[in-house]
């Protein structure tokens, strides 16, 4: 048996069962990447071993255990899906730096310290005491040096851990990290699109004193869309450039889809505006209230897509109530794919897949 970690995933790596985490051929053994994590990075083979929730739980419950400073990584594009609640109560009274990372997704307009205040006032809503709050692009490399920074000044000689949802960039921010600081140009851990690639803490020595980067699986939301649809799917989701979002003035009667994952119909209100931020591959729809469940019918996984049609027969849709006052422009977030902006009062029916979440807050823009 191999007794040491793969630098990709953490897994301790093995020749015995190709089926489990770890595995390394028998000729590969002088590798430090596991047979996975080896046809990822050069491959862009999509993991079938993943993390799972229980996996994960253990490892968080053993970090807070620590004396360390914690990087809680949120997507900034999928905020509310991704500021956990779970997460947040086990993290209440820690050293917490509170890191939004894929900035790069937002439109350029948008300044970063408005985005700062925002997430700070989302923050004092639960009495979420975080030591800082940081705006970033991992794969960018937006304000990566002014994270690098903050880290230097919070750690106090501490190991730092990064915690945070699955998808959020985790292991790419680390990657993003030693590549601004270090001669490395390539990167240190494994990444990807499908949820729980991570497996396992994996430790990073960065700083002068052994102190490292501690890298963790990634909690999966389990309410979010990425657990209801099949990966072929999830490209279209995660927006991959700077987010073009789409501006509609809306009557009463109007309904907007979100590709076939969610849909938006407004009732009893004058003319709105109405701006969609979304993946740019998702198909957005403009188009009559009594004819969204003929369109549901029958333009599923065609004209409504993402899901694909295979994905159809597995999915069920129910529809809840909301009533803006108008008082305050208002953000509509839909788990894993986007938010919408509503200025102006009126009601919404919100017709989207079952065990999905939707969460309304002040407009984030």
């Amino acid at each position: 048996m191999i007794l040491k970690k793969c630098k990709g995933c953490g897994a301790i790596l093995q020749d015995q069962d190709e089926n489990s985490q770890g595995f390394i051929p028998e000729l590969n053994k002088d590798s430090v990447y596991c047979k996975r994590c080896y046809r990822m990075m050069h491959y862009n083979e999509l993991p079938k071993i993943v993390a799972s929730n229980k996996d994960y739980e253990n490892v968080i419950d053993n970090v807070i255990k620590k004396n360390g400073l914690i990087v809680f990584v949120v997507d900034i594009f999928q905020f509310k899906a991704t500021f956990n609640k779970k997460m947040i109560d086990k993290l209440k009274n820690k050293n917490v730096l509170l890191v939004a990372n894929k900035y790069d997704c937002f439109p350029h307009s948008i300044k970063v310290e408005s985005i700062v205040d925002w997430l700070s006032k989302e923050c004092q809503k639960i009495s979420f005491k975080v030591d800082a709050i940081s705006v970033v692009s991992s794969k960018k490399g937006y304000y990566i040096d002014d994270l690098t920074n903050l880290i230097d000044m919070l750690r106090r000689e501490r190991d730092v851990y990064f915690l945070g949802c699955a998808n959020v960039g985790k292991s790419s921010l680390i990657n993003a990290l030693i590549k601004k600081n270090t001669s490395i140009k390539d990167d240190l851990i494994s990444t990807s699109i499908i949820p729980g690639t991570t497996l396992n803490e994996i430790r990073i020595p960065f700083f002068d004193n052994n102190k490292a980067f501690i890298d963790t699986p990634g909690l999966i939301n389990e309410n979010d869309i990425f657990s209801k649809i099949l990966s072929k799917s999830y490209d279209k989701l995660l927006p991959k450039n700077e987010i073009k979002p789409l501006t509609y003035q809306i009557l009463a009667g109007n309904t907007i889809y979100l590709g076939g994952l969610a849909s938006i119909s407004f009732n009893d209100c004058d003319k709105l505006s109405v701006i969609v931020y979304s993946s740019n591959n998702l198909y957005i729809h403009r188009g009559k209230t009594e004819k969204r469940e003929e369109l549901y019918s029958t333009q599923l996984g065609k004209l409504l897509t993402p899901p694909t049609i295979d994905e159809v027969p597995n999915l069920k849709y129910f529809i809840e109530n909301y009533k803006l006052d108008g008082q305050k422009k208002k953000t509509v977030w839909f788990s894993g794919f986007g938010f919408v902006e509503i200025k102006g009062k009126c009601n919404i029916e919100i017709k989207r897949i079952e065990n999905t979440e939707v969460y309304i807050t002040n407009a984030i823009i």
